[in-house]
């Protein structure tokens, strides 16, 4: 993931795109906690509105990978379906560690 070219691709300076990325992360990590928690209580319309609001946001910055398991979340929950969400959430938090990584990474230089 080259954050200069998603930053240009934004029409940001790296910098920019850095304090954004850092908000983006506090509210995805937010929200994959509430995925978890309301996926477990079976609130199923709660889960579709977190999954929803972190699709927009990943969106929002091109993050299509984080995006799309939102997407399949949502659609999971709009089904109050199970299959292949704990999978999902996983995968989930696997990216957005990866780009907190990659983040700390590029403001330490």
């Amino acid at each position: 993931m080259d954050i200069e070219a998603m930053a240009r691709e934004l029409g940001l300076e790296r910098d920019e795109f850095l304090e954004i990325l850092a908000l983006f992360l506090e509210a995805g990590w937010q929200d994959l906690t509430a995925l978890e928690t309301e996926f477990r209580r079976g609130a199923f319309e709660a889960a579709a509105a977190a999954a929803h609001s972190l699709k927009g946001a990943a969106l929002n910055l091109g993050l299509q990978d984080i995006a799309s398991q939102a997407r399949q979340l949502e659609q999971a929950a709009k089904n109050a379906s199970l299959e292949g969400v704990a999978g999902r959430l996983t995968s989930l938090g696997e990216q957005l560690r990866h780009l907190g990584r990659l983040a700390e990474i590029q403001q330490s230089t």
